[in-house]
Formats: structure tokens, C-alpha cells, sequence
């Protein structure tokens, strides 16, 4: 019967005798959560933890020159259906809204041209393509030297963005909705994030069910970790996303936010975007997503202190804000 393996994360200067850590040392654990199908889960210490488990654990990270540090990731999504579309600023002032998500602290900018969200319209990839375009023209000339990441589950679509500028290839049905992904990946060596979804098409929202859905995500992003390996990514070009708002109910999201540790267990960076998402509407009673900000900023930091690497937020200027006063507990301790 499989093993699964929750650090508990500790965050702060003053780890207990025999701790092992994350690779930010501000993050430690000396207990871990030992949790199989059908039985009660338990608690070991860390020491008694396979090494290959804490190795995977305790992995470094590289992200376009960000290491072991939280990351924001900035969304900018030309989709006329989106939270937040730019797709009536004009070209000429383009180049202004995205100083302005620069500035307000983004460290990768997250560029989409078809919303996701639930009860979404597919789009074809040219329209997708024809979306995108605008800014990808502006990044060889104006912003060669920050991070964009293509939002897009096409291959089309990705390989246009990554050939033009962008490093991240960021789909939310990992690669499984267009076969021909993989060839982009490995063509383009970029790096990739793999996102927990109940289907590669519209059944990206289907209902998650079944008793023990936490790893049921675990092993739907392990049988892509090991897809991609099979084609030769190397491990430290993977980032992971358990998925939160698709198919998940309230308390299913709520579950993942409050046991996010357990994946560490994977070895690969954690990418979390909950960013006004419905279930912080029905937590506190809001339809209106451009009002769920603080809310989003607070779970935000939660999993901050769990060790998640990489936050993809609407709200950057908050976010980052947050972010200031992490970095300033850290550097105080």
C-alpha cells in the first residue's frame, strides 16, 4: 500500500532539535504525516522519513534565476471573459499596463488568451493566437529581461509565446488536451507547469469526488512528473499546481490549502492561484470577484508559510505588499 508524506512546516527561526528543512531554512519540519487509503494517518518524525522522500522535500529551486524565494506570478489575461482583460487598451498603451504590473511587484507575468474558468468558451488557437499577440510583440523590445509565462492549454498557441519571449508554459490540462504540447516542450527546453484538472477539455471543472481526492491530486501530478520524464524533461523544468477552484468544492479547496505541504513530497515547486476564485465569494458571502481581494491575500499568505513557491494573483500591488512583510519576519528573525 502506497505511502504519502506530509512535512508538517514550521515557519520561523527556532526549529527544534533534529529539523530538517525545505531549501529556504526558515521553513523546517520535525514531524511528518504518514497518510495511506483505508488506514488512519499517523505521525513520524522527520529523521524516520526514506531519504529519497526528503530529498524531494528539501529540493532546490531554480526558476529563471528566482531561488528558493516566493514568487508572484502577474495575470494578464486578454480574454474578453476574464476577471482581468486588457483587450480594450490599445497598443500604444500597452506598454504602460504592464510597467504598471512590473512595478506593482510582479516577478513573472502570466499572459492567457482564453478563460478557464467555470462555464467557459473555447476558443480556436489563432483567435487565441491573435489575442496574445499585442504583448508578445512588445516583450523582445521593451522587456527581454523579465519573466512571461503562456497561459494556454494549446500547443499552437504555446509554441508562438515561447518562441516570442516567454519562458513558462503554464496549462492547466498538463499537455493532456493537445497531444502535440510535449514536442513544444522539448523543442523549447522551457519550463512547464502541470495543473490538477477532472478533465483536458470542458470537464476541466467536473466534480472531484471520491474519499481520498487530497491524493488522488498527488497521483494525477506524480503520472505527469513522470510523463514528462519519460520524454527527457529534466525534473528541475517542472512546476506543480494542485488545481484549486477546478471541480473542487468549498471544503475540498479549504483541505488542499490547509494540507499544501504534502506536496512538497513531489519535488517540485508549488504554483497555487486562488486569486478571487468562487469559494472565497461563498466564504464571505461576496458574488463580486474584484471584492474578494483581502481574502484572496490572506489565503495567499497561509500558504506562504507552508513553503509554496510561486502565488498567481489579479491583485499584485496587495499581494506584494504582503509579501514585504513576510520578507521583512524573515530578515528580523
Amino acid at each position: 500500500m502506497t505511502k504519502y508524506f506530509q512535512p508538517l512546516i514550521n515557519f520561523g527561526p527556532e526549529a527544534t532539535k533534529g529539523s530538517l528543512f525545505l531549501s529556504d531554512r526558515n521553513f523546517w519540519f520535525d514531524k511528518v504525516k504518514v497518510i495511506q487509503r483505508g488506514r488512519k494517518p499517523f505521525i513520524i518524525n522527520s529523521n524516520d522519513v526514506p531519504k529519497t522522500v526528503i530529498k524531494d522535500i528539501s529540493n532546490s529551486f531554480n526558476l529563471c534565476g528566482y531561488k528558493n524565494r516566493p514568487v508572484i506570478m502577474g495575470v494578464l489575461n486578454l480574454s474578453p471573459d476574464s476577471f482581468s482583460n486588457v483587450k480594450n487598451i490599445p497598443q500604444n498603451k500597452l506598454h504602460n499596463y504592464i510597467d504598471n504590473i512590473i512595478n506593482q511587484g510582479a516577478d513573472i507575468i502570466d499572459i492567457g488568451g482564453e478563460s478557464t474558468k467555470p462555464n467557459f468558451i473555447d476558443v480556436e488557437d489563432l483567435v487565441e493566437i491573435k489575442r496574445i499577440k499585442k504583448v508578445f510583440k512588445l516583450i523582445s523590445k521593451k522587456y527581454s529581461s523579465k519573466i512571461f509565462s503562456i497561459d494556454t492549454r494549446k500547443s499552437r498557441v504555446a509554441n508562438f509565446a515561447l518562441k516570442n519571449g516567454a519562458a513558462i508554459f503554464n496549462d492547466v490540462s498538463s499537455l493532456q488536451y493537445d497531444p502535440k504540447s510535449i514536442n513544444v516542450v522539448k523543442k523549447r527546453k522551457c519550463f512547464v507547469c502541470l495543473m490538477h484538472n477532472s478533465g483536458s477539455g470542458k470537464e476541466l471543472h467536473k466534480k472531484l469526488l471520491g474519499k481520498y481526492y487530497l491524493l488522488d491530486i498527488y497521483d494525477y501530478l506524480q503520472n505527469r512528473i513522470n510523463f514528462l520524464l519519460s520524454f527527457g524533461i529534466p525534473k528541475s523544468k517542472i512546476i506543480i499546481d494542485p488545481g484549486i477552484g477546478f471541480g473542487k468544492s468549498l471544503n475540498q479547496n479549504l483541505k488542499i490549502i490547509s494540507n499544501i505541504d504534502l506536496f512538497h513530497s513531489l519535488g517540485c515547486p508549488i504554483l497555487v492561484g486562488l486569486s478571487r476564485k468562487g469559494f472565497i465569494g461563498k466564504i464571505i458571502g461576496q458574488k463580486e470577484p474584484k471584492k474578494r481581494v483581502l481574502s484572496s491575500v490572506i489565503l495567499a499568505f497561509e500558504l506562504i508559510k507552508k513553503g509554496v513557491h510561486i502565488i498567481r494573483v489579479h491583485d499584485i500591488k496587495e499581494t506584494s505588499e504582503m509579501l514585504k512583510i513576510f520578507n521583512s519576519l524573515k530578515s528580523n528573525f
